[in-house]
C-alpha cells in the first residue's frame, strides 16, 4: 500500500485554509488536487496551494483514479450531497462540521460510508486539542466521578457577527453569507455550537437526550445585510438546557453578538468527585478536600492533534477515525432537537 494519500480539498474559503496547509505539510499526505467552483479564483489559488491538479466541478475531479481521499470544506447545506457523491466514487471523506443540514441527511452519509467501506469523518477539531483530550482521559479514569452537571458556552461581543462577504488571498471578494442563512446551515448554533456540543458529549459518552428546552434569537445584523439580497434569518443566540438519559443536564449558551465585554468560550463539568472550568484553552481542575478549595491549573500532557493527520493516518494504517460518523450523526440529533424546541426565532 502506498505510504502517502492523494488529497483533494473541496471548497476554497476560508475553512480550507488549515486543511490545504497541513496536506502541503504532512509528510504522509500530498495535496493532489484543489476544486472550486469560482473561475477567477481557481487559477489563483492553484498559484498558490500548488496542488496537482485543479478542476471547477468536483465530480470531474471524483473521477480521477489517483485521488485517494477529500476534505470537504462547502457551506453545510452542500456537505451530504458532496460527501455522498465522494464516498460512491471510492473515495474516502473528512467532511467539516457541522456534519449536515439535520440528522436524516447526517444518516444517509453514514449510510453511504457503511455500505462503500470508505471512511468518513468529521472534522470537529476542537475534540482533538490537548485540554479537551486530558478531560476525557480523566473521566475516563473516574476522576470526575458521575459527571451531572455541564455549562457550555461561546459568547462573542458586538463587531463579529458573520459578515456577507470574506476577501479571498487574491483580494476578490465572494459571498459567505450562508453563515446568516437558516436554510442554508447558517446560525451560531450550528457553527460555534456544534463545537463544544460535540466535545462535551464525546467526554459524557454520548448520552441520549430525552427533554430539551431551548430559545432562539436574531436581534442584531450586519450593515452590509441587503435583506432583500441577502438573507439573515438564522439565530444569531441560542441558549438551552438539555436533559439526558443518564441524568446530565446540560446548559449551553452560543452567540455571534452580544453586549459582552470579550469573546468567550467555556466549558465547565461538575462531577461528584471533581470539576473542570475550561477558558479558550486554558483548563482548571477543582477539587474540594473537606477544608479548602482546590483548584489546580494544568499544565495538560496530551500534545493538540489535527483532524486532517488523524485522517490521513487512520486511511493509510486503516485504523478507526477518532470523530467518526456516528458520532457526527449524534451531534446533529441534538441539534435537532433543539431547534425543535425552540421553534420560531424571536
Amino acid at each position: 500500500m502506498s505510504t502517502t494519500l492523494n488529497m483533494g480539498v473541496i471548497g476554497l474559503g476560508i475553512v480550507s485554509g488549515g486543511h490545504l496547509e497541513k496536506y502541503k505539510e504532512y509528510d504522509r499526505a500530498n495535496l493532489y488536487a484543489i476544486c472550486d467552483n469560482d473561475p477567477e479564483w481557481l487559477p489563483d489559488a492553484e498559484k498558490l496551494y500548488k496542488p496537482e491538479k485543479a478542476f471547477l466541478d468536483y465530480h470531474e475531479m471524483l473521477a480521477d483514479p489517483k485521488l485517494d481521499a477529500v476534505s470537504i470544506c462547502l457551506p453545510t447545506a452542500l456537505h451530504a450531497q458532496t460527501t455522498i457523491a465522494a464516498l460512491n466514487a471510492g473515495k474516502h471523506v473528512l467532511c467539516e462540521k457541522p456534519m449536515a443540514l439535520n440528522a436524516k441527511e447526517a444518516d444517509e452519509m453514514k449510510a453511504a460510508a457503511d455500505k462503500t467501506g470508505k471512511k468518513l469523518m468529521i472534522s470537529h477539531n476542537q475534540r482533538l486539542e490537548g485540554n479537551v483530550l486530558y478531560m476525557k482521559q480523566l473521566q475516563e479514569e473516574g476522576y470526575f466521578g458521575d459527571i451531572y452537571l455541564m455549562r457550555i458556552g461561546w459568547r462573542r461581543p458586538m463587531g463579529i457577527l458573520p459578515p456577507v462577504f470574506e476577501t479571498r488571498p487574491n483580494g476578490k471578494r465572494y459571498n459567505r453569507n450562508f453563515f446568516n442563512e437558516k436554510d442554508n446551515g447558517g446560525g451560531v448554533l450550528r457553527d460555534l455550537g456544534s463545537h463544544l456540543l460535540d466535545l462535551s458529549l464525546h467526554i459524557t459518552n454520548f448520552p441520549t437526550p430525552v427533554a430539551t428546552v431551548s430559545s432562539l434569537y436574531r436581534k442584531f445584523y450586519n450593515p452590509e445585510n441587503d435583506l432583500s439580497k441577502y438573507p439573515c434569518d438564522s439565530e444569531d443566540m441560542a441558549v438551552a438546557q438539555i436533559t439526558f438519559d443518564d441524568g446530565l443536564t446540560m446548559q449551553l449558551e452560543f452567540s455571534f453578538a452580544s453586549h459582552v465585554a470579550e469573546d468567550t468560550g467555556l466549558t465547565e463539568l461538575y462531577g461528584t468527585k471533581a470539576g473542570a472550568s475550561r477558558r479558550g484553552t486554558t483548563l482548571k481542575l477543582i477539587e474540594y478536600d473537606e477544608k479548602n478549595t482546590i483548584i489546580k491549573p494544568i499544565h495538560y500532557p496530551i500534545a493538540t492533534k489535527f483532524t486532517q493527520e488523524c485522517f490521513v493516518d487512520a486511511v493509510l494504517d486503516n485504523t478507526d477515525v477518532p470523530i467518526t460518523a456516528e458520532e457526527g450523526c449524534k451531534v446533529i440529533e441534538v441539534l435537532d432537537e433543539i431547534y425543535k424546541a425552540a421553534g420560531d426565532t424571536k
